[in-house]
């Protein structure tokens, strides 16, 4: 009620949009279609997870990755080998993508800039290479290496996480969705969201202030390494295999901090536009070319990102706000001068 009293409009569109994404799925009856849109719920749903330290912290992270392939790993292990159902195999592993992130993040944030950023990705590849580098993490846990690991079907089930109509994924992954916007509003919006914008603009003058950085940098890297690992858990029961080249690779973190930038980082709504702009485009151009332009896609994306920078440094949404409020200020400032004009009359 509260959001609906202060933006009205704005929460019609979003109940409009909503209602669309429910019913549409059912309307599809394309596998690939409903594959592409799975996906774009999904990066829509990492972006916003890698907004709350990217965005909200000014903590740029590019090894995001490694909270997916933990979310994914932990949850489909804990199915394979103990018939745990993933709903709660996706919570401990969120949990442990949170807990890894903080203890990871603790030493890294002494770092800042581009350095915090290496050594986010530094770590995206000690990750990976102790993945692949054999069929057991740690000579006890079987991951099977760089084959990647496949999960077992146990049939068309609910309580599994397993669907023979992709339907079934659509509506998950948008739940997932609604959750991390509803969280991302919330915590923008406390004493954290506050705290966490005056430390993305002046660490030192918000730790003058009293602001403990580092505790509130720690939690936007929690929640943020909590919702993500969930989504790979999603991820990997989506596609029935999870393959550490994919999730542990530089691509899949590097698009995920893309589509928060094309769309606005720190907003709430900008990743979810950046997803939804730039992975259909992904789909198209590798369905238009197959194999043959395979790194297509990646220089489209890179034309995007620079023009988007060159000509809209904020994302997608602040430039389009920005511009709605300088129409509406022009609007406003017309009626006053005609109504000035009148009265003079």
């Amino acid at each position: 009620m509260e959001i609906l009293k202060k933006n009205p409009k704005k929460t019609i569109l979003a109940i409009i949009a909503i209602i669309i994404l429910v019913f549409a799925p059912v309307l599809i009856s394309s596998g690939y279609i409903l594959q592409a849109v799975i996906l774009i719920v999904l990066y829509a749903y990492w972006a916003m997870s890698w907004n709350f330290i990217g965005g909200f912290a000014g903590q740029v992270s590019l090894g995001h990755g490694v909270y997916i392939a933990i979310g994914a790993y932990v949850t489909s292990i804990l199915y394979n080998q103990f018939s745990l159902t993933p709903w709660i195999g996706m919570l401990i592993g969120g949990l442990i993508a949170g807990l890894l992130a903080i203890l990871i993040s603790y030493p890294c944030f002494k770092l800042s800039g581009t350095y915090f950023t290496l050594s986010t990705l530094a770590f995206l590849h000690i990750v990976r290479l102790l993945i692949t580098s054999d069929n057991y993490l740690f000579g006890v846990i079987k991951t099977n290496g760089a084959q990647g690991m496949q999960i077992k079907w146990l049939g068309n089930n609910f309580i599994n996480l397993q669907f023979m109509d992709k339907t079934g994924y659509v509506y998950v992954a948008l739940v997932l969705l609604v959750i991390v916007i509803g969280v991302s509003y919330k915590v923008k919006h406390s004493k954290m969201g506050y705290y966490l914008s005056a430390i993305k603009t002046n660490q030192k003058a918000a730790a003058s202030l009293g602001i403990n950085v580092t505790s509130y940098k720690l939690r936007a890297m929690f929640l943020s390494a909590f919702f993500t690992a969930i989504g790979g858990a999603v991820y990997a029961f989506v596609i029935q295999f999870i393959d550490p080249a994919t999730v542990l690779g530089p691509n899949m973190s590097t698009q995920i901090l893309i589509f928060a930038v094309i769309g606005g980082v720190g907003t709430i709504w900008g990743p979810v536009i950046g997803a939804a702009v730039l992975v259909p485009i992904n789909e198209i151009t590798r369905v238009a070319l197959g194999t043959e332009f395979t790194g297509l896609s990646g220089l489209i994306y890179g034309l995007i990102f620079m023009v988007v920078v060159f000509f809209m440094p904020n994302g997608l949404v602040p430039f389009f706000k920005e511009k709605m409020s300088n129409r509406n200020k022009n609007k406003s400032d017309s009626i006053s001068s005609g109504f000035e004009e009148k009265i003079r009359e």
